[in-house]
């Protein structure tokens, strides 16, 4: 299994991602973060998750800078952490069409309770069809990111 170092060292944001935001349980209690939870009450009772678990987890997100502790007890999603919230919501809409049988526990609305739209993929205001993705190395790509990328090419 990789370690959340060995993912962090890897040429990949996603990689990156991953080891900063952490396991299941993070993206959960960031999950309710978005939702309004701040205390340690709130997100053990929501997640029923073990104390030392959670302790942890916070912990982790604090020092990635995804949350931080204020008056105390409570925590706060900080910017870089709620910009996450398009690809939990995306995460959590792929669950709605694969892993809740038709019946999801939950559903993204607006304020005025409309259901919030596919998070989708789109280049100049156009959808784009996986077909159509392509990857190129970006500045920060090493020797065997690019080499990687240029195998990958299509015509």
């Amino acid at each position: 299994m990789t370690s959340k170092s060995e993912l962090a060292s890897l040429n990949c944001s996603l990689a990156r991602a991953l080891a900063m935001v952490g396991d299941s349980w993070s993206v959960l209690i960031l999950r309710d973060a978005f939702l309004g939870s701040g205390r340690f009450g709130e997100f053990q009772r929501s997640l029923g998750i073990a104390k030392n678990i959670l302790a942890d987890r916070l912990e982790r997100l604090v020092c990635a800078g995804l949350l931080i502790r204020e008056n105390g007890p409570r925590y706060a999603l900080t910017d870089k952490g709620r910009e996450l919230l398009p690809a939990l919501v995306a995460l959590a809409q792929w669950g709605d069409r694969f892993a809740s049988d038709g019946a999801p526990p939950m559903i993204f609305t607006d304020a005025e309770g409309r259901p919030v739209d596919a998070v989708a993929l789109a280049a100049a205001g156009a959808p784009l069809d996986p077909s159509d993705l392509r990857v190129a190395p970006g500045p920060g790509a090493d020797a065997r990111t690019r080499a990687f990328l240029l195998s990958l090419s299509r015509p």
